[in-house]
């Protein structure tokens, strides 16, 4: 034998020793899972669950007996807890959210490890993360991203971290026939709070339809939430959560704050002056029975602001290829003002300190992201043959293709280099064939690879054209909760909270209470929890 075939020889066996390729003969570790699912997988119709184990097994050495578990969505946590509670929960669920993560760590019920065991089973993985993701555009997300994975110094979950989470949602929409009625062009449009309110007067004393009836408002109530966005907020009135805020060393809640104050007191002008639909009370801008984030006041043409739909509800047509008829909610706005109907997606207006926008999220997130089973804790050798599966996935394009795409030309075709799904099959006939039932074992919804993100996200056309418009000066909301946790007494006392601050609220705006009573209210609203929720915001605040 020559010394290069030798060392050739000798370089190849130090690499097969590397991967833990397993023996076929040997009985394949069984694993159960359970992830979000539209409907159950059919036995006799699962092409690729096999598929997936056998790919496993050939190229990467995993020998595995996957078991998928559908458990209804809408009703998850109740449907699982008696399982969990009598042992016979699967290997792999969902988490669902924060508090639901928190109970089962204090149950109990889910598995924890240390760092270096995830690192050296899920290499791959671990370095996305740490990297930032693709573009490394999320690396400075990542200490958030270990502080949620972990616990006691132990991970007890693996969060997404996924640029769709701090991407900026809603927009503020003005009629376009009103716009140009009242000789606004883009460069005119408001950029100030004072010029907003100005808008919104002649939106509803400008007679902006033209005919001659005064029967139009500025807007309703995702309009006025704006204000607050201008104060550097994220009120979370009607029905909705508060974001807390920064002020020096310390949290507050925006319920209580001395800015929702002045944003109260202006909505409280405004509301008399007769800029603002009565209608607001409800909390909802959509139809009875119509889809959530179509404003049918704007619609119809009661007001003519609205901040309740996103860019891509309100999308051109053509955004997204040739045969894109645009957004749901700009379909309806054409259906009844008719084809050439205009918006106008409007830069927020800033406030005195030059604040302005919406709410945006984090990238980090535990919603999708799966939990693992106490008792993986005495069965290790599976614990890590889970999170091998989890390496693979983010290494193995081939392998997520299946998962959860399917076989090319049965479940989709290939246009234009972009895999584009059979439009015959609905999401649970996917899931009744198999796709999509390994979700929970390559991360959340996406593996987690350049290959599943860039699908996912960034080479979506309708994510660029709304990224397009975030990137402009005061299109791109950014007020993020400073508190991204569940407080302790959140679940107790949050909702009635929320409540109490609706109701007055209301009446401050509509006059039914006077503006001096806002410190009767605060006391009020701190005896009945709030100051419960504040010392421990801000417990959590100084120890973070």
């Amino acid at each position: 034998m020559t010394r290069k075939l030798l060392s050739v020889l000798l370089a190849l066996v130090m690499v097969l020793t590397l991967i833990p390729f397993a023996n076929a003969e040997d009985a394949p570790v069984k694993i159960s899972v359970a992830g979000y699912m539209f409907g159950p997988i059919d036995a006799e119709k699962d092409v690729i669950t096999p598929a997936v184990e056998k790919m496993l097994l050939e190229k990467h050495g995993i020998n595995v007996d996957i078991e998928v578990e559908y458990i209804e969505y809408a009703n998850y946590s109740e449907i699982l807890a008696p399982r969990l509670a009598g042992g016979t929960a699967p290997d792999v669920f969902l988490a669902l959210s924060q508090t639901n993560l928190d109970n089962y760590y204090d149950q109990g019920v889910i598995a924890s490890w240390d760092i270096d065991f995830f690192k050296e089973n899920a290499p791959d993985v671990w370095a996305f993360v740490e990297a930032g993701g693709v573009n490394g555009d999320l690396a400075d997300q990542f200490d958030m991203w270990l502080e949620m994975a972990t616990k006691d110094g132990k991970m007890i979950i693996l969060p997404s971290l996924k640029p769709d989470g701090n991407m900026p949602y809603k927009t503020l929409i003005y009629r376009g026939d009103w716009i140009e009625a009242l000789g606004i062009t883009q460069e005119t449009l408001p950029k100030t709070v004072d010029e907003y309110i100005d808008l919104l007067d002649a939106f509803a004393h400008g007679d902006p339809d033209g005919d001659g009836e005064a029967d139009t408002y500025g807007c309703s109530l995702t309009g006025m939430k704006v204000l607050f966005g201008a104060y550097g907020m994220y009120n979370g009135f009607i029905g909705g959560t508060s974001y807390w805020y920064v002020d020096g060393d310390e949290v507050v809640n925006p319920d209580v704050s001395p800015k929702s104050k002045e944003v109260v007191e202006l909505l409280a002008q405004m509301y008399a002056d007769g800029l603002i639909d009565p209608e607001f009370v409800t909390g909802t801008e959509a139809a009875t029975g119509g889809y959530w984030a179509a404003s049918a006041g704007l619609i119809n043409g009661l007001y003519g602001a609205s901040a309740n739909a996103s860019i891509d509800h309100f999308r051109l047509r053509g955004v997204a290829g040739e045969t894109d008829e645009g957004g749901n909610v700009a379909k309806t706005y054409w259906s009844v003002n008719g084809d050439d109907a205009t918006f106008v997606y409007a830069p927020w207006p800033a406030g005195p300190d030059g604040d302005y926008g919406w709410s945006v999220g984090y990238a980090v997130a535990v919603g999708e992201s799966a939990v693992y089973n106490k008792a993986l804790e005495e069965d290790t050798d599976k614990l890590a043959t889970i999170f091998q599966i989890l390496n693979a996935f983010a290494t193995d394009d081939e392998l997520y293709m299946l998962a959860s795409w399917g076989i090319e030309g049965e479940h989709y075709t290939v246009v234009d280099g972009k895999p584009v799904r059979n439009g015959q099959m609905t999401n649970p006939d996917f899931n009744e064939v198999g796709i999509w039932g390994c979700r929970s074992l390559y991360g959340a919804d996406r593996a987690f690879s350049e290959l599943a993100y860039n699908l996912a996200f960034y080479n979506d056309a309708t994510i660029a054209n709304r990224l397009n418009y975030f990137k402009l000066d005061q299109y791109n909301s950014y007020i993020q909760d400073a508190v991204n946790t569940t407080l302790p007494s959140q679940g107790a006392l949050l909702s009635d909270l929320n409540t109490l601050r609706d109701e007055a609220y209301i009446a401050f705006i509509k006059g039914e209470r006077s503006i001096d009573e806002w410190d009767a209210y605060v006391a009020d609203y701190m005896a009945r929890g709030g100051q419960t929720l504040y010392d421990e915001a801000n417990e959590w605040y100084a120890n973070k």
